[in-house]
C-alpha cells in the first residue's frame, strides 16, 4: 500500500461523503431516467406520446408474472401502494444501472491508499464488482425468489387462507431480494482486495472456514424471508463456492508474488556481492 501522508480523519469522511453523493445522484439520474421512459421505445423516437405506458409498469407486470405464483393475487390496501411499487422498482432498477458509476466510486475512496501501479486496475475492479453484483442478482430473479413465493405459498395452504398478498410486500422482497442478493455476492471481491493489500491474511481465512460457513448461515437465515433451511442452503452453496474459489485464486497471487520478491531479493543481493568483489579490483587499480 502506498505510505504517503496520512489524512486526517475529517478529510477521509468528507471524500466519503462526496462519494456517497454522487452514487446517490447517479441512482437517482438512472431512476428518473427509467421513470420516466415509456414502455415502447419506438414511440420515444417517433415523438408519439399517445396511450403512453412508462416501462416501469411493463417491468411491474414482467416481475409479477416471473415470480408471483398463479394461485395468489396482490391486494393494494392504501392508495399509495401502487406508487410506492413503482418508486421502489425504479429505484431498485436504477441502483442496477449505476453499478459502474458505485464500483469505481468505492474504487476511487480507497485508491489514495494505493501504490500508482495498483490504481491502473480501476477497470479491472469495476467490470468483476458489476459482474458478481449482477450474477446475485440474476440468481436471486431466477431461483432464490422464486424458490421462496412456492414455500411461503405451501404454509398458505396448510392454514387454509385464501391466498391474497400486500403488493407492496411482494414487491419490498422482491426489490431487497435482488440487491441483497447482488451485494452479498460482491463480498468475496471485497476479500479479494483486502487480502491483496495485506489488510487480511489469507491463512486467517482458511483455518476460519467453519467459523464463516457458520456466519453465513446465521446471516442468510436473518435476510431470507423463507422460515425454511430451503432459501438459506439456496443462497449460503454458492456464495460459499465463490468464497473458496476467491481463496484458492488469492493463494496463488501471493505464491507469485512471494516468487517474484524472492527472484528480486536474489537479483538485489547478486548486485551487491558484485559490487563489493570489485571494489578491492578497483583498489589495486588505484594503486598500481
Amino acid at each position: 500500500m502506498s505510505e504517503g501522508n496520512e489524512q486526517p480523519i475529517w478529510d477521509h469522511l468528507d471524500e466519503l461523503a462526496k462519494r456517497l453523493r454522487r452514487i446517490l445522484l447517479s441512482v437517482a439520474i438512472a431512476t428518473i431516467v427509467l421513470a420516466s421512459l415509456p414502455s415502447d421505445l419506438n414511440r420515444l423516437a417517433k415523438l408519439d406520446f399517445s396511450n403512453y405506458r412508462p416501462m416501469i409498469s411493463a417491468v411491474i407486470e414482467l416481475i409479477q408474472n416471473r415470480l408471483l405464483p398463479d394461485e395468489v393475487n396482490l391486494i393494494a390496501f392504501t392508495w399509495l401502494d401502487t406508487f410506492y411499487i413503482f418508486i421502489i422498482v425504479a429505484v431498485a432498477l436504477g441502483t442496477l444501472i449505476s453499478l459502474p458509476v458505485i464500483a469505481y466510486e468505492i474504487y476511487q475512496f480507497v485508491s489514495p491508499a494505493l501504490f500508482p501501479a495498483e490504481r491502473k486496475s480501476v477497470f479491472g475492479f469495476v467490470a468483476v464488482f458489476t459482474m458478481l453484483f449482477a450474477m446475485g442478482a440474476s440468481y436471486a430473479y431466477f431461483i432464490l425468489l422464486p424458490t421462496t413465493f412456492r414455500v411461503l405459498l405451501r404454509f398458505v395452504y396448510q392454514t387454509r387462507i385464501a391466498p391474497l398478498f400486500s403488493v407492496r410486500d411482494f414487491f419490498n422482497i422482491v426489490a431487497f431480494g435482488l440487491l441483497g442478493s447482488g451485494v452479498f455476492y460482491t463480498f468475496p471481491l471485497m476479500i479479494f482486495v483486502l487480502v491483496k493489500f495485506d489488510l487480511m491474511d489469507i491463512q486467517t481465512l482458511r483455518s476460519n472456514r467453519k467459523q464463516i460457513f457458520v456466519g453465513l448461515l446465521i446471516v442468510t437465515a436473518v435476510l431470507t424471508p423463507d422460515p425454511t433451511p430451503l432459501s438459506m442452503i439456496l443462497m449460503v452453496i454458492p456464495f460459499y463456492l465463490l468464497y473458496e474459489l476467491t481463496i484458492q485464486i488469492v493463494g496463488r497471487m501471493k505464491i507469485g508474488e512471494k516468487r517474484e520478491d524472492d527472484v528480486e531479493r536474489g537479483i538485489r543481493l547478486s548486485r551487491e556481492l558484485l559490487e563489493k568483489a570489485e571494489e578491492p579490483i578497483s583498489a589495486q587499480e588505484k594503486i598500481q
